[in-house]
């Protein structure tokens, strides 16, 4: 058995135990039958390990700032994850180097079809999109970027999840705003997430506003140990508080 626990208000505790188990199918019947609170579903609708619904999505998933690369390419805006990698002591990485999706999206596509995945769920790099972060002034090759890939994964019958925010905050709104501690973001991602949904609504069937608020709060503000990478609790209730508002 291995633990881990964060110190603080928001302490989190995750076991993990490791046994070799053997037996054939079904034969846990009997056990999960002697206290049905146990069990997440009735008897007769156990899930069998061998049929999937015929609707299931099989994919791939992936976010914009650890894959796309290309940070300085084509009008793309700086985001708070570079800052902070580059003068974190912590994570001294070149995140230039890292992935470059964005100018290898042919290559992508084919793998995607060559795993025969049905689905493909990925995040909109915002200061890709709106390199200030106000939705004035976009960035038609990231728009183009992003429809190429849209339009590639329809015709590929490749159904696309998308996450609006996967925490590369534009730079300029850290800069303007203090990041998530304001408010005043709640109404800027509203439009932000307004004009993604204007522009690949018609693509787009599913979306996620938001990977793990929870860590953008408590790693971001309260920790230290994400980005921006602040160190005051008070701001990460805060900051909670805030992308709840979105």
């Amino acid at each position: 058995m291995a633990g881990w626990h964060l110190k603080g208000p928001m302490a989190l505790w995750a076991f993990v135990f490791i046994h070799s188990l053997s037996g054939f199918r079904r034969d846990g019947i009997s056990f999960w039958e002697k206290d049905p609170h146990l069990s997440p579903v009735n008897e007769t609708q156990l899930f069998l390990h061998d049929t999937f619904p015929p609707s299931f999505l099989w994919g791939v998933g992936t976010s914009a700032f650890q894959v796309e690369g290309s940070q300085q390419k084509d009008g793309r805006g700086p985001s708070i994850w570079e800052h902070f990698l580059r003068s974190s002591l912590r994570y001294p990485y070149r995140t230039e180097d890292w992935g470059d999706s964005y100018t290898s999206l042919e290559k992508d596509l084919a793998a995607l079809s060559f795993f025969n995945v049905s689905s493909y769920h990925f995040s909109i790099s915002w200061p890709r999109l709106f390199p200030s972060g106000m939705v004035a002034a976009v960035n038609q090759k990231g728009l183009g970027y992003y429809n190429r890939l849209l339009d590639a994964l329809v015709r590929k019958g490749i159904e696309p999840i998308v996450t609006l925010y996967h925490w590369d905050l534009p730079w300029e709104l850290q800069e303007r705003y203090g990041g998530w501690e304001s408010d005043s973001l709640v109404d800027v991602f509203n439009d932000y997430a307004t004009f993604c949904f204007q522009a690949f609504g018609d693509r787009v069937k599913y979306w996620i506003t938001m990977h793990n608020p929870y860590l953008i709060a408590w790693h971001g503000y309260g920790t230290g140990l994400h980005a921006p990478g602040k160190r005051r609790v008070a701001a990460a209730y805060v900051v909670g508080h805030n992308l709840i508002k979105v």
